[in-house]
């Protein structure tokens, strides 16, 4: 077994598993299962009947998600991979068609013409076998109604960050010292970051509720640019040498960071971005 098909049965593991789409959940593990999807597509020959399978299972996850224009386009690129397969195999094309089941792309789109007309618009092939679009799924499922934290635990742990970062700039006006209260407020803000991030994401409010005036928005948009390289680091850093250890009394800034920070990079795995 190729790892293309290994990538495929992966897929279909999970979504056999969750194909019920009852809540959260289920609908981002079938997020994870159209990434399977895209990466063994991309290692699938051209024109075999596991990329047919494979484009296939990529419209019906679109589809499930309410990635109507993506489900669309991906039954007819499925078509026509049928298409080819069938004028090239050893079997007579209509046996092969009935094999590799066109009938459910036909389905698909018509399903799709019927309740979705606007969605029926033809996209590079490209774009569409190699997109994972969350959108729908985000106003449907919002990722604050799954989430093992609150809106208020997320502002409080802000508040607690930023009350450490003037401790510093009150101590830096006592002895001068400015360049260590700068790395220090910095060092600070790369824990604060992720939980602006979710703040944003999750739709938990305005973000000047959570900005404080004078924020760098540079910095904070280089971290959030390669937010899934920084978080298992700044989760390393938590779980062995926490650099709150002599400012809590309870533990509960690293115990709540890693409780949030941990939520979210299995979200980012599941698809998040």
């Amino acid at each position: 077994m190729n790892n293309s098909e290994l990538l495929f049965k992966q897929a279909c593991d999970i979504i056999r598993m969750n194909d019920s789409i009852s809540n959260a959940k289920e609908a981002w593990e079938i997020v994870r299962a159209l990434k399977l999807l895209v990466e063994a597509n991309k290692q699938e020959k051209k024109h075999s009947p596991l990329k047919v399978k494979i484009i296939m299972a990529m419209a019906s996850c679109n589809y499930q998600i309410g990635n109507w224009t993506l489900a669309y386009n991906c039954a007819l690129i499925a078509k026509k991979e049928i298409d080819k397969v069938a004028s090239d195999g050893p079997f007579d094309s209509n046996s092969t068609r009935r094999l590799l089941r066109e009938e459910d792309c036909d389905e698909i789109i018509e399903a799709i013409k019927k309740g979705n007309p606007k969605s029926i618009t033809e996209l590079m092939e490209n774009y569409v076998l190699s997109t994972v679009d969350t959108t729908y799924l985000r106003n449907v499922f919002p990722l604050k109604n799954d989430a093992p934290f609150s809106k208020e635990a997320i502002l409080k742990l802000i508040e607690i960050l930023n009350n450490i970062i003037s401790m510093y700039y009150k101590k830096a006006e006592i002895d001068g010292n400015w360049s260590i209260a700068e790395s220090s407020a910095q060092y600070v803000n790369i824990f604060k970051y992720p939980l602006l991030y979710i703040w944003q994401k999750y739709k938990y409010g305005k973000d000047e509720e959570v900005w404080k005036e004078g924020e760098d928005m540079m910095l904070y948009q280089m971290f959030i640019s390669q937010i899934d390289k920084h978080i298992p680091e700044l989760l390393s850093l938590l779980k062995t040498s926490t650099p709150f250890a002599g400012i809590e009394r309870d533990g509960k800034i690293t115990e709540n960071l890693i409780l949030i920070l941990s939520d979210l990079q299995k979200r980012i795995n599941m698809g998040l971005e």
